[in-house]
């Protein structure tokens, strides 16, 4: 397995624009528009909310209707680091090898070029692990596109 490095590090927060308008007034960080995704997982569909740097590297995640993982690592870890997503040159290489360590995904997403598997915390001390392959670098817009099937946009 190839890991190119890390596509983005996903934070978790009861109020996505709260703290991203935070991390603005502070450290002078932006974030694109807010977009709401579902995801399957093992442990059922989850309705999230997010809001992605332009540049791609920081992802606010956020509980969305509140039944949901995000929602859940809130009540039990407070906000803080939820994830890291890393790029990987072949994602279904990266899976057969995680799998021969008896570590499987808990789910996945494809959004054209971009595909995406989801690990539980319990493999990896504790934050969720993201395996992401794509041709080229992403930015949050081109997320967004390969995302405008699966995902669905809140342009509050």
């Amino acid at each position: 397995m190839q890991v190119l490095g890390v596509d983005r590090v996903v934070l978790a927060t009861p109020d996505v624009d709260e703290t991203a308008n935070r991390l603005n007034e502070l450290l002078g960080i932006s974030f694109d528009d807010f977009f709401a995704a579902s995801t399957e997982t093992v442990a059922g569909t989850n309705n999230l909310v997010s809001r992605i740097s332009p540049d791609g590297q920081l992802d606010l995640a956020g509980p969305g209707d509140g039944d949901n993982e995000v929602a859940r690592f809130l009540e039990e870890n407070g906000p803080g680091l939820y994830g890291v997503a890393f790029r990987v040159a072949d994602l279904d290489e990266a899976e057969q090898h995680l799998d021969s360590k008896g570590v499987e995904p808990v789910g996945r997403i494809d959004w054209g070029d971009f595909s995406e598997l989801f690990y539980h915390p319990k493999h990896f001390g504790g934050m969720f692990v993201l395996l992401a392959e794509f041709p080229h670098p992403v930015t949050t817009n081109v997320r967004k596109e390969f995302g405008e099937d699966a995902i669905g946009r809140d342009d509050e």
